[in-house]
């Protein structure tokens, strides 16, 4: 046999050692991508009591909004909690998401469920989101709760939002029904229309749960319908609202029922009871669209579901998601990017007040007022 050369075993060592020393190079210097973790978002929702119907449709958005957050191309994941109706079980929920590791809690729907939970937040150092509780949550974030942030009107926007009404309409007169189970929110509410509106009020009645007292709702709406007025504005936004509708045209009753929202802006509903004059207040609705995103949760809603989409609570709750996934996004302290940040939401852009309230009213996020009118859907404002 030949004999190899000298230089070419010389050769063939030296690519040997330089191969030698490249995959050294390549295990010593490569790093393995390292998994995005799961961004865990908590929901409270009223599932059983008082404002379970309510509870539904939040499910429904929270749920809805895990899935468009994953088409933008963030890893989430919503867990909700039934927070029931009371404080006490809210803050039993949301103690439960504290513990599971969640980037931030949303949800809620009563004030004193709200307030509760704020105390929490502040305790745990876990962002809480209010997104549909009127509660003075600005008062905390005053007395040092660096932790709570609402994403709802606060209770003076949900009074200005139906003087406005009162003013577009030219109303002269108005009559108040509250609601006791949310006596905080209508007492607040109303407070904020007899100081802004000039029209007059001719009366102010409170109603029971229809748990309570079954009939205080029909009781009520025949009594208002002897009274010469023309506006009632409705502090109730669950399905005891219909029944008080139904009671007062039957008697006879002939004033615009302006309502806060909830069961009585549901347009499949307005359509199942055809009674003209139902006006409401929502955070968006489909015929006047905010964003891109207003149309895409009204239609996803509406194929999800099989019905339409709430267009307060629903919507509120998957804007709060939408809202802490981009500022959780952004990396580092989620507080400061949330005071700092303007976000995308199906009712518009959300940029946060010193008091960590969304500014509604502003240019970029305004509340809308529809009214039913033979067999359709207007919008006034």
């Amino acid at each position: 046999m030949d004999k190899v050369p000298s230089r070419l075993i010389v050769a063939f060592a030296v690519i040997v050692v330089l191969a030698v020393i490249a995959m050294a190079t390549y295990f010593v210097l490569y790093v393995p991508p390292t998994p995005t973790p799961v961004m865990r978002i908590g929901v409270l929702v009223p599932l059983t009591g008082e404002f379970s119907s309510a509870g539904v449709v939040m499910e429904n958005a929270a749920r809805l909004a895990e899935k468009h957050a994953r088409e933008m191309g963030y890893d989430v994941e919503v867990i909700i909690r039934d927070c029931g109706d009371k404080p006490e079980s809210a803050k039993v929920a949301f103690l439960a998401l504290a513990r599971e590791g969640v980037a931030a809690i949303v949800g809620t729907y009563s004030s004193p469920q709200a307030m509760a939970v704020a105390d929490l937040a502040n305790q745990t150092k876990v962002v809480f989101m209010a997104s549909v509780a009127a509660a003075d949550l600005e008062g905390k974030v005053r007395a040092g709760n660096r932790y709570v942030f609402r994403n709802a009107y606060n209770t003076s926007y949900w009074g200005f939002l139906a003087a406005e009404f009162l003013q577009a309409t030219n109303a002269k007169s108005y009559c108040l029904v509250g609601y006791e189970p949310l006596k905080t929110f209508n007492e607040g509410l109303f407070g904020v229309v007899k100081r802004l509106s000039t029209a007059e009020l001719k009366g102010e009645r409170w109603v029971k749960s229809p748990a309570v007292s079954p009939e205080d709702y029909k009781k009520a709406a025949r009594e208002l319908a002897k009274v010469d007025v023309e506006v009632i504005i409705l502090g109730d936004p669950g399905s005891g609202s219909v029944d008080f509708v139904k009671e007062y045209r039957l008697a006879g009753g002939k004033a615009t029922i302006y309502s806060v929202g909830g069961t009585l802006a549901l347009p499949d509903l307005l359509k199942e009871l055809n009674i003209s004059g139902i006006a409401f207040q929502a955070a968006a609705l489909e015929q006047k669209a905010k964003t891109d995103l207003t149309k895409k949760y009204f239609e996803d809603y509406r194929k999800e579901y099989g019905r339409e989409a709430n267009n307060y609570a629903g919507i509120l709750t998957y804007d709060a998601i939408l809202i802490i996934v981009q500022a959780a996004a952004k990396g580092g302290d989620l507080v400061l990017n949330l005071e700092r940040g303007t976000f995308k939401g199906a009712a518009g852009f959300y940029e946060f007040s010193e008091t960590h309230q969304a500014k509604w009213g502003s240019d970029k996020l305004r509340g809308t007022i529809g009214i039913f009118k033979d067999g359709k859907i207007e919008v006034i404002l």
